[in-house]
């Protein structure tokens, strides 16, 4: 469905009610509610800085939301090496500190509110010996092989940047050199995880607690020349492991470790046209990679990049957590070309620009590029919806002139780079597949996004935000969902923002009946979208446990209204 072209949005400030801040609050002392410093905090030599808790997550709240990760982090790595691979992690956030569960993308112009779904479950079963690379849990080798072909099939929806063919080849002995322990242990995990048998699913602990071993191992003693590529695509393999299963403290770790390895390793910068960044005293800092043996392999450690910055956008926007990747910074630009679909028939057909260098400012900029594969694509919005998502929660009614005046123009900039990219893209219709209706679904939940502040007082953006959402039901009708199976996770998060634009319509709706009256033709509309949505999520809910628990909470607040 084709989305109105995007248009210029001027805004009115409401006033906004003085609130006490953060200092004077624990001190629970008055508080005048003056910024950007209130009276108490002026006079005071111990409060540095005055921060409002209406504003958003404050600094300090970010400090030891940070500071609870690391301990926890540092406590499990204390525990001795057979109890280590267990990775048991209790939520460490308490009191007034952010939940560790995903939230539900707001609505109406409301703060981000933090979604309850279950808390981390601890692993159980027996723990294995980390040793060798065959099947010692029980399950034959011949079956083993059965379930990871099946992994591979759907593999591309969990991030799997390899060229599949390669790894089927060396997994089996047939050529090159074979999987690094930990991605064999961390593939073989999955397949287990997609079995759906419960004769297959008793050995599941046991195959984790060996992942999570050789993970920790993976790095240390003598490396292959597969052993950073390969780590890096076992941490991205558990970062989704773990969120699918609502875990999200360990998720969001191995998603920090995959992307210090993509940065560390220089993968940030492939054939960047800016020799002084690899040649000069930051280059010395990168890790060491051997020049790639052919095509193949430099367009893996393309897609590595890529996948893990994917990765990161899509999940430190989903749960409202500072990104591990800067565009900004200097150090940190990113010159890696646009990534290859390396697993389609057209590969060889695809070419590599022979220098590059920013290319996401470059494409935030809306200047043209090469990126026009699926991958990259995936990758372009995925930037899209953090970018939305990130500006729209800057928003505040008590903005200055000045940075009202940027946020706008920030705003108008990313709105029309948003409307542009969904007008260049492949329809679902025309390329039917999972990969499509995810780019698809970014696209228009970052328009939804990026509206979501103002739809209460702002008519366009209102008929912004419902037009994305139709989108994203008309885009799932054009796919057999029920032949589908598996989906990337972070679709239960994009369904959720899509079923709550439906939901606040329908209260609009009901708001301006006549009681007791029949329901319109639109409320009727708004209806089959909100069930359509819901259908889909029912769809992968039996499994994954995170779209199941984001089910749930959706039904809960539709029943309730």
């Amino acid at each position: 469905m084709t989305e109105e072209s995007p248009s210029t949005v001027s805004l009115e400030i409401p006033s906004a009610k003085a609130k006490a801040c953060v200092n004077c609050r624990r001190r629970k002392i008055k508080c005048d509610g003056e910024r950007p410093k209130c009276g108490q905090c002026l006079r005071s030599s111990s409060f540095q800085d005055c921060e409002y808790a209406d504003d958003g997550p404050t600094r300090t709240q970010i400090l030891e939301e940070q500071i609870a990760i690391l301990e926890a982090r540092i406590e499990e790595l204390e525990k001795p090496k057979e109890l280590r691979s267990a990775l048991v992690l209790q939520n460490p956030y308490g009191g007034e500190r952010r939940s560790a569960s995903l939230p539900a993308l707001s609505r109406g112009g409301s703060p981000v509110h933090h979604l309850p779904l279950p808390h981390s479950e601890i692993s159980s079963g027996p723990s294995s010996p980390l040793s060798g690379h065959t099947s010692s849990e029980g399950i034959p080798l011949v079956e083993l092989e059965a379930l990871t072909h099946n992994f591979l099939h759907h593999s591309s929806q969990f991030g799997f940047f390899l060229n599949i063919q390669n790894f089927r080849e060396a997994a089996m002995g047939r050529s090159g050199q074979r999987p690094t322990a930990v991605l064999l242990d961390v593939v073989h995990l999955w397949a287990i995880h997609l079995s759906g048998s419960d004769e297959f699913a008793i050995h599941e602990a046991s195959y984790l607690s060996r992942a999570l071993g050789t993970a920790v191992d993976a790095l240390s003693g003598s490396h292959s020349l597969n052993t950073v590529l390969h780590s890096i695509q076992a941490e991205v393999l558990l970062t989704l492991y773990f969120l699918r299963n609502t875990r999200f403290l360990e998720g969001k770790y191995h998603l920090s470790a995959a992307v210090s390895l993509v940065i560390s390793s220089g993968l940030h910068r492939i054939r960047s046209a800016d020799s002084y960044a690899v040649s000069g005293p930051l280059g010395l800092a990168f890790r060491s990679l051997a020049a790639p043996r052919d095509a193949i392999e430099e367009n893996e450690r393309i897609n590595a990049f890529w996948t893990v910055l994917t990765l990161n956008n899509c999940w430190t926007t989903a749960d409202g957590s500072p990104s591990n990747i800067s565009y900004t910074v200097p150090d940190a630009r990113i010159d890696t070309p646009w990534p290859l679909d390396i697993n389609t028939p057209s590969f060889h057909n695809q070419i590599l620009p022979d220098l590059s260098i920013g290319t996401v400012t470059t494409f935030l900029a809306n200047l043209p590029d090469t990126g026009t594969s699926v991958t990259a694509l995936h990758a372009k919005a995925a930037i899209l919806f953090e970018q939305a998502s990130r500006l729209a929660s800057q928003y505040r009614p008590n903005m200055t002139h000045e940075h009202l005046n940027q946020f706008y123009t920030s705003f108008n900039s990313i709105d029309a780079l948003i409307g542009g990219f969904k007008l260049l893209l492949p329809t679902v219709h025309s390329h039917p597949t999972r990969e499509m209706l995810v780019i698809h679904s970014l696209a228009n939940v970052a328009t939804i996004q990026l509206h979501n502040p103002f739809v209460v007082d702002i008519e366009a953006s209102r008929l912004h935000e419902l037009a994305a959402a139709r989108a994203v039901v008309s885009d799932l009708g054009q796919l057999p969902m029920n032949d589908l199976v598996y989906i990337d996770p972070i679709m239960g998060t994009l369904f959720m923002a899509t079923c709550q634009v439906f939901m606040a319509e329908l209260v609009r709706c009901r708001a301006h009946r006549p009681l007791g009256g029949p329901a319109p033709q639109e409320e009727r509309s708004i209806m089959d979208g909100l069930e359509t949505v819901l259908a889909a999520m029912n769809v992968f809910a039996p499994n994954c446990r995170l779209m199941d628990s984001q089910l749930n909470a959706m039904r809960k607040m539709y029943h309730a209204l």
